[in-house]
């Protein structure tokens, strides 16, 4: 159980006179036990009932194994399966509580390096491994296996071969040949918290180099902008003078550029004119792209700077604007 997130939920209850606090949504409910209430990926099947005490509330297909497995010590009461829990109070689908959670603990902080490091181990472990005559569903596969096997759920995989990187932002992976330039994306899942992390790799594609190189430079003005107290409207617009700066003004609209991460892929997006300020605690994961090139890691916002929490020591890195950042791998 987060003790902190309770503490905080808790507090925010007693701001607004409420005696007891039904939640549902599953990065709620994964925030404040580190547990999962999800079958179906990221939709809830219990309730968690925050008042002076906890109680869970669910089907009695899933009481034993989430008492068991997901919320233990918990008092749980169960219901008959065609006759949903109705929950007699406010719920976390009235009330957002997305500002109270973005801003992680250092017990969160910790998880969410563990899970970083792992993230980025097996999304480069399957980039290495593949080569151009795979398809992107066999590459697809080599991700999830990595991912599973170190207790990573991936809610979002992403592929794109030569064929396709030039074309789509969200490439479904496709039977399709990876060729002489390929794309892998994570989104990966562990206790609740999302990272994301993208890599290249080429054999031997002409444009691969230099593309890489412009989107490393939009991310620098991302990152750059990424204060404690800066607005995400601010960073948005550092980034959209980015692309103009390399030339490129229109890619702006062509895909969100990221923003705040946490127990969503992404909890804030960096758009033009937002007031979400940024705090110490927050995970940070920029996606600046062009066609044929992407960049992507997930920091945490620190009072000092930032930390890249899904660095791979085995992809080859350059340093831009003080900081190591992943090249396109070459053959």
């Amino acid at each position: 159980m987060n003790e902190a997130a309770l503490r905080r939920l808790r507090d925010w209850m007693d701001q607004r006179g409420l005696e007891r606090l039904f939640v549902q949504q599953p990065e709620n409910f994964a925030w404040l036990t580190g547990g999962d209430n999800t079958v179906v990926t990221l939709r809830g099947v219990g309730w968690l009932e925050v008042s002076d005490t906890l109680r869970l509330h669910t089907s009695r297909i899933e009481a034993a194994r989430m008492a068991e497995e997901e919320t233990l010590g918990l008092e749980v009461l169960s219901y008959p399966w065609h006759a949903p829990f109705d929950p007699p109070g406010p719920t976390d689908l009235q009330h957002d509580l997305t500002p109270l959670r973005v801003a992680l603990s250092q017990g969160e902080q910790d998880r969410a390096r563990a899970l970083g490091r792992d993230l980025a181990a097996a999304l480069g472990e399957a980039m290495r491994f593949a080569d151009g005559g795979w398809s992107e569903w066999d590459l697809a596969g080599a991700l999830a296996e990595e991912l599973w096997t170190r207790g990573i759920q991936p809610v979002v995989l992403l592929v794109a071969g030569e064929e396709r990187v030039f074309k789509y932002r969200h490439p479904l992976p496709k039977n399709r040949p990876l060729g002489r330039l390929f794309m892998g994306v994570v989104c990966g899942r562990r206790h609740g918290l999302i990272l994301s992390a993208t890599r290249l790799r080429s054999f031997g594609h002409p444009e691969a180099r230099a593309l890489g190189a412009q989107v490393v430079q939009v991310e620098a003005a991302a990152l750059g902008a990424s204060r404690p107290g800066a607005t995400l409207g601010q960073v948005a617009q550092a980034v959209r003078e980015a692309y103009a700066g390399i030339g490129r003004a229109e890619e702006f609209e062509n895909h969100h550029q990221g923003g705040v991460a946490g127990y969503r892929p992404r909890e804030f997006l960096a758009l033009p004119g937002s007031e979400v300020r940024l705090e110490p605690g927050m995970l940070l994961a920029y996606n600046p792209s062009l066609p044929g090139a992407k960049v992507e890691d997930t920091f945490l916002l620190t009072p000092t700077g930032l930390e890249n929490l899904t660095p791979d020591p085995e992809w080859p890195t350059a340093e831009f604007a003080g900081r190591l950042r992943p090249l396109v791998m070459e053959g």
